[in-house]
């Protein structure tokens, strides 16, 4: 091994040891001599997109497949265009890194005018934006360049949250020292006895206990480990919907999706009676506890967070999520719950009859989801009619399921495409996503069709925001959106490599469903601007008026 390696190889090589085979992100001046070198970097492919924003957001989907993933933008413009896409992985706790090709030090330190700035000299605004949205922030020196990259790798692995790392234009190919790379970034551990002996003691008087499955178990890839304690110990799960499909939808203790009471009022109804509620890695934002009719804190709940812990009211004590959720199965190990009897089987899709030549209803589109939706896909939602759609449905054997229901940008899913089938190629993409908010991000169908994947992608095509007709004001100007010809710019943005369907009734939805093959295959929706799916109209009335108690 070389004993001197370019910062940007390092860069790259670190990259790798974590798990990112793919660089996401827009090329401009100040990160031109990073790219170039970080293309040495054997093992590592950039993926350029036609905006930041569309780059942030393949960026989002690939962490949370592979557990983390890399933007590279110029310095200002390029930066702040995909801060949207940051703030979002922030909320969704996300372990993007966004690397920031920025001015040299020479222009720094001389206050010298340069472009994308504010030409006044000034370089430290973004650095502070970024400061609001991720874990970690660095711009690199020449002394601790490569220390300082491991720490923007490790916090933002650590605590599953963005980080930033600013690497000015005259030092991407700086010299340095190649020997740590020789030891791979670990994150340390953080037992804590304590809290160990009190959850041991919470199990030991409880009759009823239940688990609560939130994101975090996804994020950190411990979905397997939480299902293995809650068999041993015959707990039963709920999955909060920021979490859907973590646990396989056909598991007997698996009971449901838990939002409060808006989503499944049995699945509340098992929360709010069991003597031991262990949250793991929950967020209870508005939507997510069905507008505040979950369960509060109290003496039998906890929760486990990314660094903390918290039981009750108590002051919360410092431990890992992974070496929380290791101990909680260490202690499953050796004790048993007996049967309870709360039969419970998981909300569905409408199996009411349709009508295959009447114009699509949502009860039909998603009527028919559920029956051709194959296993082992990895169905991805955006906001709005899309997700509140597809939470209804019951997901087959082995499918992952990925939504932004915390910070709910509209658009998001399209870009996430790109990221979830380059992270996972073995698992084929299922899009459903409204034409608003593909409007936002289409233009990452060409990028998906040049990367060679071959999604499923159902545009739904309702004039407009339904889930905001929905909410306030239905026929509102703000509503509408611009009349698109979708078969025509699909073409142009892919050519002949997307299979184009359009479908009016449930009969061209099925006959569009048979014929996707493998093929990249979109499928234009037909649908009413006003209809919506049960959970969006429930979203609706619980955000107009008064919660309804737990």
């Amino acid at each position: 091994m070389a004993t001197t390696v370019t910062l940007a190889e390092y860069l790259g090589r670190r990259l790798l040891q974590c798990g990112v085979a793919h660089v996401f992100g827009v090329p401009g001046d100040f990160n031109l001599t990073l790219l170039d070198h970080m293309a040495t970097v054997d093992g590592l492919a950039w993926v350029g997109s036609p905006n930041e924003l569309g780059a942030g957001y393949a960026a989002d989907a690939y962490a949370r497949s592979r557990g983390l993933a890399a933007i590279v933008t110029t310095y200002g413009v390029g930066e702040l265009s995909a801060l949207n896409a940051i703030a979002g992985s922030a909320a969704e706790d996300v372990p993007v890194v966004h690397i920031a090709g920025s001015p040299s030090t020479a222009a720094v330190a001389t206050g010298r005018l340069v472009h994308h700035t504010l030409a006044d000299g000034i370089f430290g605004r973004f650095t502070k934006a970024y400061a609001e949205v991720t874990v970690h922030q660095e711009t690199v020196t020449a002394a601790h360049a490569t220390d300082q990259i491991d720490a923007v790798l490790t916090a933002a692995m650590r605590h599953r949250r963005p980080a930033y790392l600013s690497i000015p234009q005259d030092l991407a190919d700086l010299s340095v020292d190649a020997a740590p790379l020789s030891r791979p970034l670990t994150v340390s551990p953080a037992p804590s006895e304590a809290f160990r002996v009190r959850l041991a003691e919470l199990l030991a008087g409880a009759t009823r206990p239940v688990l609560v499955v939130g994101h975090l178990v996804a994020r950190f890839g411990l979905g397997d480990t939480v299902l293995a304690a809650a068999r041993a110990a015959n707990i039963p799960i709920v999955t909060s919907i920021a979490a859907k499909g973590v646990i396989d939808e056909s598991e007997p203790l698996h009971r449901g999706d838990y939002a409060g009471t808006m989503v499944d009022k049995r699945t509340a109804s098992i929360v709010r009676t069991s003597d031991l509620v262990i949250e793991l890695g929950t967020v209870n934002s508005d939507v997510l506890s069905g507008f505040f009719t979950h369960r509060p804190s109290d003496d039998q709940v906890v929760h486990l967070w990314t660094t903390t812990a918290t039981i009750g009211h108590d002051t919360p004590v410092d431990v890992h999520f992974p070496d929380a959720v290791q101990a909680l199965a260490d202690l499953c190990a050796n004790v048993r719950f007996s049967p309870v009897d709360d039969t419970h089987t998981a909300t569905t899709a409408s199996s009411a009859a349709v009508d295959d030549h009447a114009p699509l209803t949502q009860a039909a589109l998603w009527t028919a989801v559920q029956e051709w939706l194959p296993s082992g896909t990895a169905l991805i939602a955006d906001t709005g009619t899309s997700f509140w759609g597809a939470m209804s449905l019951r997901l087959p054997e082995d499918t992952v399921f990925s939504g932004q229901p915390i910070w709910s940008s509209i658009g998001y899913a399209l870009p996430a495409v790109l990221g979830q089938g380059l992270a996972d190629p073995e698992r084929r993409p299922v899009l459903v996503i409204g034409d608003g908010a593909a409007q936002m991000t289409v233009q990452e169908l060409s990028t998906i069709a040049a990367a060679g994947l071959k999604p499923v992608v159902l545009l739904l095509n309702n004039n407009g925001y339904t889930i905001e007709r929905a909410l306030q004001s239905p026929d509102a100007a703000y509503n509408d959106v611009a009349e698109w010809d979708w078969a025509n710019l699909v073409t142009a943005l892919a050519g002949d490599k997307v299979d184009y369907h359009r479908a009016e009734t449930a009969a061209d939805l099925r006959h569009a469903f048979s014929a996707t093959g493998d093929a990249f295959t979109l499928i234009e929706v037909i649908l009413d601007k006003y209809d919506a799916p049960p959970l969006l109209r429930a979203l609706a009335e619980r955000n107009s008026g008064a919660p309804e108690e737990n």
